[in-house]
């Protein structure tokens, strides 16, 4: 696909009423879902972001200030020079209020800048680098999800409470997979833990087999990966040839997994792999409420990364509910205010713009454990969300500095 192919938009207008159609501005709030439709991505993003998204802005009304809703949507696939031309193109010209989604944390950083200087919202709900805050800080960008940080540490201190001492990290060679080899390492680090190797690979990898054999060959106690999406599904399936498998005498560890993944993988292949989600469909009675309108568009439960567009989305126009306008600074300023909502329970945004929130850890079932196909994971902990991000960097981030 061509960029300017993939430039071509299509929008969803959502009402309650027979409004006239509106135009961009301030006329509609409209949000930008900037996702992978066609690339390695498209499972854990792609048609699914944009229909969370869709389905937020029913449970809201389809309306805010008197104003329709609209959204919008592009296929970035998972190129940041792509996608920053979009974005641009969607802040400058299209007047979009909000971008969500960006599955890529280099496209992302760039994002944050172009929404400051635009007088934006910007939500990055799968880009995971902790770079997008810190000195990275912005005052127009909120980054709601999990990030590097969290997530190393979280995962390194179970697999080191259940013994592992020795990691062998393969990491995606783009910026998310340097991130995780950076944050690991500390966490192993401060642990005791050692990096016996970390090797980087190509995104769009089909042969993993180089990677896997040098990974079983270090003797390492865990073999680590940043791998997402379609490449994970791949490493994980020749992994399994090889006898890499968590039951095996090497663990094997992903930092980022989602319940499509384990699905289509398969629990006799998946089982007992460590995993760390800040949502799961069956976690309560508010995130099965959204699993199953979500099942009905898509005849799958969502992934964590779908979770996350429905949660900021709804928390975005409840900010501009409360704020009375749909200014970008008042709108950010009504999130940093006090605790907004996540499917039922508590987070904040700091002042540099990072959402804090418990996070859970889980194991994926064995094939006698499950119930039923989507029965995936059974819990292994809560963790303070405290206790996993970095605290606020005063010295890099401007926005965090005592007023």
């Amino acid at each position: 696909m061509t960029p300017s192919r993939a430039l071509a938009t299509a929008f969803f207008l959502v009402s309650l009423s027979a409004a006239v159609p509106a135009a961009a501005g301030d006329s509609a709030i409209k949000i930008g879902v900037l996702t992978d439709l066609t690339s390695f991505a498209s499972r854990s993003a792609g048609q699914g972001s944009i229909d969370a998204v869709k389905i937020a802005v029913q449970d809201f009304g389809g309306t805010v200030l008197d104003k329709p809703i609209e959204v919008i949507f592009a296929d970035m696939q998972s190129k940041p020079d792509l996608a920053v031309e979009i974005a641009r193109r969607w802040y400058e010209s299209d007047h979009v209020d909000l971008i969500v989604d960006v599955p890529n944390s280099a496209a992302a950083s760039a994002i944050r800048s172009m929404a400051t200087d635009n007088h934006r919202v910007f939500i990055p709900t799968i880009a995971a680098s902790s770079a997008i805050t810190g000195k990275g800080c912005s005052p127009n960008t909120i980054h709601w999800v999990v990030n590097t940080t969290a997530i190393s540490r979280a995962l390194v201190s179970a697999l080191t409470a259940d013994g592992a001492r020795s990691w062998f990290l393969l990491m995606p060679d783009y910026a998310v997979g340097k991130a995780f080899a950076a944050d690991a390492r500390r966490a192993i680090e401060s642990v005791g833990g050692t990096v016996v190797e970390t090797v980087y690979f190509p995104v769009n990898t089909s042969d993993f087999a180089q990677f896997v054999l040098r990974a079983q060959a270090s003797g390492a106690d865990v073999i680590a990966t940043g791998a997402i999406g379609t490449d994970l599904s791949n490493l994980i399936k020749q992994a399994d040839e090889f006898d890499v498998l968590p039951s095996s005498k090497q663990r094997l560890a992903a930092f980022v997994v989602t319940v499509s993944e384990i699905h289509g993988t398969g629990l006799q292949i998946m089982q007992g792999v460590w995993a760390m989600q800040d949502f799961y469909w069956d976690q309560n009675d508010q995130t099965r409420a959204f699993a199953e309108k979500f099942f009905a568009k898509e005849n799958r439960m969502p992934d964590f990364t779908h979770a996350g567009n429905y949660s900021a989305v709804t928390d975005y126009l409840a900010a501009v509910k409360a704020a009375g306008t749909d200014d970008a600074a008042q709108v950010v300023g009504q999130l940093k205010h006090g605790p907004v909502p996540r499917f039922g329970e508590p987070s904040v945004v700091r002042a540099d713009g990072r959402a804090i929130f418990d996070v859970r850890l889980y194991r994926v079932k064995s094939p006698t454990e499950s119930s039923g196909p989507w029965d995936l994971l059974k819990q292994a902990g809560v963790i303070d969300g405290g206790k996993v991000f970095d605290p606020m960097d005063a010295e890099n981030c401007p926005l965090a500095q005592p007023k």
